[in-house]
């Protein structure tokens, strides 16, 4: 890791505030009442979590979201402290409310979120990732594409451009576009992106095909180092497009909690790969980081260490190898 730069990482994105319920019965709003199994509040949105799970990784992480003047920001800003991320880079305005959603969870961990449209996170601009934040970092992490609007389309393809002039790698992370605009969101993106590794469901609905094959055919038309699909309980396919590889999941059974499990595998993919590993190393930690979040409620507090991972790694018989320079 360079000497150089004050982070490693610039995780850039949603920020919220969550109140989770664990157990909660599918038939919810067919009866008047229900007991759920469990209550849990913490920080979550894909910025913090990537964030998270980058420190307890050993990354100097900066973390640049929009949120309000209010207590959930507190909430966020003291946890991201604990974790040793630099919240300085966190936009508040007593315009905006901080996002607080609330997760439900069911019997079998997957989650179900209800959302307030207006918060802080739909005021996240290109000009909050600052030129002075770029020049003090390795790489850009965008961990939340197609949930901040003015950011959709030219303005993230501006934010990547500039990223790459002032010489970060770049990584981009994607939820499910409730717009339908898909590819224009990000396609502009893309020409200055480095590694994209979306879900199944997301990969299939911008390649217009369920197809593995067709849809890393697809993607190869970008500049990109390194597309991977995550495959949930199926594990992750990437490739850097001369060679593939498949990493099944490390976690066996019902998970307790889906929440964050695709950012934990980013985060820890993206981690792996700044240290100097290979493109399978790079999925083992991402799976081993992913592992660590679905057997506790909550989208980051179980994030696990470096050495969390190599322990888990070393159980599966699976070994990690730096790439060629």
């Amino acid at each position: 890791m360079s000497e150089h730069k004050r982070y490693d990482v610039i995780c850039a994105g949603i920020a919220t505030w969550d109140t989770l319920f664990t157990g909660v019965d599918k038939d919810l709003m067919e009866i008047d009442g229900i007991l759920a199994k469990g209550y849990f509040a913490a920080s979550g949105g894909d910025a913090v979590n990537a964030a998270v799970s980058m420190a307890r990784l050993g990354m100097k992480t900066a973390v640049c979201a929009a949120v309000g003047k209010d207590s959930p920001a507190a909430l966020i800003k003291g946890e991201l402290e604990r974790e040793g991320a630099d919240c300085s880079y966190l936009h508040e305005s007593e315009e905006v409310n901080t996002a607080s959603p609330v997760l439900l969870i069911d019997s079998s961990g997957e989650r179900h979120i209800i959302r307030v449209p207006d918060n802080g996170n739909q005021y996240f601009t290109e000009s909050m990732v600052s030129d002075e934040l770029l020049e003090n970092s390795r790489h850009l992490h965008l961990a939340s594409a197609n949930v901040l609007r003015s950011l959709d389309g030219k303005p993230l393809g501006r934010l990547f451009e500039r990223a790459k002039e002032k010489g970060l790698t770049t990584s981009l992370d994607a939820s499910y576009d409730r717009s339908g605009n898909w590819m224009k969101n990000i396609e502009d993106a893309l020409q200055y992106c480095d590694i994209f590794i979306p879900s199944l469901q997301e990969a299939s609905i911008y390649a217009g095909s369920e197809d593995l094959d067709e849809i890393c055919a697809f993607f190869s038309a970008y500049p990109l180092k390194i597309f991977g699909i995550k495959l949930g309980e199926k594990g992750v396919l990437v490739t850097d497009f001369r060679e593939t590889w498949k990493q099944e999941s490390l976690y066996h059974g019902t998970p307790v909690d889906t929440t964050g499990a695709g950012d934990a595998f980013l985060a820890g993919f993206v981690s792996a790969w700044l240290k100097g590993y290979d493109i399978p190393s790079c999925a083992y930690i991402g799976s081993a980081q992913s592992y660590s979040v679905l057997g506790a409620p909550g989208a980051n507090r179980a994030a696990g260490t470096w050495e969390d991972a190599l322990r888990l790694l070393e159980t599966n018989g699976l070994r990690l190898k730096k790439r060629e320079l």
